[in-house]
């Protein structure tokens, strides 16, 4: 399909759902996070899901037994791609496989969900991004928790100027390993087969897999590009890891905001702890406990009241807003580059920590 094919095919389709079709979608991927998908799916009557593909067949069968069993099924992804009943493709596979089946899904004039993270490296990240661009359709990044309540709220608060320009951030997060239910990868050096959440190679690393949500929410925050970046970590409980287990990092942005950050993957039901300092307050808050402000001379305020939020499940709203990009023709909340600054500091501790060294905004030029 040429450029131009997919331009005139894309002006087509926006027209027709403009008039009230069904938004026609083809899933790859039906294990945990494909579940998320089809939990919004089951929920939003103009999502009309067409295809559906996975390596397990019985995966595919019971996913379709909730979609009323209508949909089609390939153990072949690329089938999928090929069907001329699918305008729009969500990719639900591990990190590793993002790139190719999103370019070839962009280049069959598809419009593209892609969980996150964008990519597992900066250069192939930026190369879906310009394959996005060229084929005029719309790509966004599935990074859902941009619409949880507590995550809109808290950058309500902060766009308010309530507590100022944000200067600080410091957040930590805590939990257990990786479900033992994830989708198998076999790895090319070692030959070993396992959770592919355990493998550099699939996944890319654990801040690129796990942190990349704060790191999205950070970005927001600071509205600033990163400047500086050092970091240090490894793999100390589970051995079997070749992705890291605990890890710190300090982060600058190019407009003097300082991020840090720490996470420990097996510290199981301890409370994740978020801090925002600004010139005239601070926001904090952990897992367990809500929203508070501390000004000057009072502690522990309540913060203003949350409004404009829609209060469905951050899934179907990530999905209303990704339908809207592609009616209105315009890059969508969840863009490509907004996913790419947030990987960005994924990259930026990984080189640091790996090289032992200081990374800049140089080494993404």
């Amino acid at each position: 399909m040429t450029r131009r094919d997919a331009m005139t095919a894309a002006a087509g389709v926006s027209l027709a759902m403009a008039q009230g079709q069904r938004w026609k979608i083809g899933l790859i991927g039906n294990g945990n996070r494909g579940t998320a998908h089809l939990g919004a799916y089951v929920n939003m009557p103009e999502a009309n899901v067409t295809a559906l593909s996975d390596l397990e067949s019985s995966r595919m069968a019971a996913y379709n037994t909730k979609l009323g069993g209508k949909a089609a099924q390939y153990n072949d992804w690329r089938e999928l791609i090929k069907d001329k009943n699918v305008d729009i493709v969500a990719i639900a596979t591990p990190n590793y496989l993002h790139p190719e089946m999103a370019i070839a899904a962009l280049r069959a004039g598809k419009h593209v969900l892609l969980e996150k993270p964008i990519a597992i490296d900066y250069k192939l990240a930026r190369q879906i991004q310009a394959e996005a661009k060229k084929s005029g359709r719309v790509l966004a990044i599935g990074m859902q928790r941009r619409f949880m309540a507590r995550d809109h709220w808290v950058q309500q608060i902060v766009d308010s100027g309530a507590i100022g320009q944000v200067r600080f951030i410091n957040i930590g997060e805590y939990r257990g390993d990786w479900s033992p239910k994830g989708s198998l990868f076999t790895d090319p050096e070692s030959g070993r087969r396992d959770n592919w959440r355990f493998f550099q190679a699939a996944a890319g690393s654990t801040e690129l897999e796990f942190s990349v949500h704060a790191f999205s929410q950070v970005t927001q925050l600071a509205k600033s590009p990163l400047a500086r970046c050092v970091a240090s970590g490894g793999t100390v409980h589970y051995k079997d890891h070749q992705t890291r287990d605990i890890c710190q990092g300090s982060i600058d942005f190019a407009n003097g905001v300082r991020f840090n950050y720490t996470f420990c993957l097996f510290s199981a039901g301890t409370p994740g702890n978020t801090v925002i300092v600004g010139d005239k307050g601070t926001i904090r808050y952990t897992t367990e406990s809500g929203i508070l402000l501390d000004m000057a001379g009072k502690k522990g305020q309540a913060p203003p009241p949350h409004t404009g939020f829609s209060g469905e499940k951050p899934e179907v709203a990530m999905y209303r807003e990704f339908f809207a990009a592609i009616r209105e023709s315009r890059e969508p909340a969840l863009n490509a580059e907004l996913a790419i600054e947030a990987a960005k500091i994924a990259y930026a501790m990984e080189i640091a920590t790996v090289e032992n060294r200081v990374v800049t905004a140089r080494d993404f030029a």
